[in-house]
């Protein structure tokens, strides 16, 4: 099984519900970037059009990286044009560097719980 990167850009107002909800599915192992960027919406009040998001990303197994995308767009959608984007990579090569190791799929958390579910997850 391999390591999957996943890269979320999203409207920065969704943060809180997003961090909040990657938390309650063990996802605990992510990082937040403040970007700036223009897409199908242009920031008229500001002097470059540029819009301000935030980035986050996560490493996860394979088997999570599909659900771990979805909680996130769900949690993110507020049907509003613009929200941001959800990109799930390959990763060649991963290593801890306090341990300098290699990275193993087992290092990286997600569950699911009954009450918060993810499109396209059973709760059978």
């Amino acid at each position: 099984m391999t390591i999957k990167k996943i890269t979320a850009i999203i409207n920065e107002m969704q943060l809180d519900n997003v961090a909040k909800a990657l938390c309650d599915h063990s996802v605990t192992g992510f990082t937040i970037h403040p970007v700036t960027g223009r897409g199908n919406y242009c920031n008229m009040f500001s002097k470059d059009g540029l819009v301000t998001h935030k980035q986050i990303e996560i490493y996860t197994s394979e088997e999570h990286a599909t659900q771990i995308a979805a909680l996130i767009m769900k949690t993110a959608d507020v049907a509003l044009n613009s929200e941001g984007l959800v990109a799930v990579t390959t990763v060649d090569e991963l290593f801890w560097v306090y341990q300098q190791t290699l990275a193993q799929v087992n290092d990286f958390n997600f569950s699911s719980t009954s009450e918060n579910t993810v499109p396209g997850e059973s709760n059978e």
